[in-house]
């Protein structure tokens, strides 16, 4: 079996948060990836770089040692290929982070919604990994040049004798009940 680099040295944007290190009051945390960790993500993402990542996250319990509310948002700047003509397109991304960990979810149904709940293992978090997650989601799966205009795309003629087809089956409005016509006894 062969591992890949992530799974040989772990996560790239690797911030680890004891349990034990959060008390009762909230606990902040300013998170920014640096030239290395932002290099192993977009190696992970297959993005052409990205210029920065920023995370700010407030971490509570709900309950102690139980539920956990991670809260916060991240920005970063990155730069994917473009999927019609692989040049280079620049994106601000950016969203709200909001996650519930429960060690028994339906334990805690009163705190939080066992099915919205992630699980809360082990004795300690990683909120860098989170935010690397949290940033593969907001990712255009598409990335396309502002320039690019989609109906210019010559997808070649299998694509056009496609469109073709179709356009001539939506001029034939066939009602789908004669055939069932056919069939009735006739009296």
């Amino acid at each position: 079996i062969r591992m890949t680099a992530h799974e040989k040295l772990g996560p790239e944007f690797s911030i680890v948060v004891a349990f034990d290190d959060i008390g009762e009051e909230p606990r902040e945390f300013d998170l920014s990836a640096g030239d290395d960790e932002r290099s192993g993500l977009a190696k992970r993402f297959g993005l052409v770089s990205i210029a920065s990542l920023e995370a700010k996250l407030v971490l509570v319990w709900l309950k102690p040692n139980n539920v956990l509310s991670v809260k916060g948002r991240f920005s970063g700047q990155v730069t994917q290929s473009c999927v019609v003509t692989l040049d280079p397109v620049a994106a601000d991304v950016g969203d709200e982070i909001d996650v519930v960990f429960a060690r028994d979810a339906a334990e805690s149904a009163d705190l939080v919604d066992p099915n919205d709940a992630e699980p809360l293992d082990g004795e300690m978090i990683d909120i860098g990994e989170l935010v690397a997650e949290e940033l593969s989601l907001s990712l255009d799966p598409y990335p396309r040049r502002h320039d690019v205009d989609p109906a210019a795309i010559d997808l070649g003629p299998g694509a056009r004798l496609m469109t073709e087809e179709v356009a001539e089956k939506s001029v034939e409005k066939n009602n789908p009940f004669e055939v069932l016509a056919g069939l009735k006894p006739k009296l």
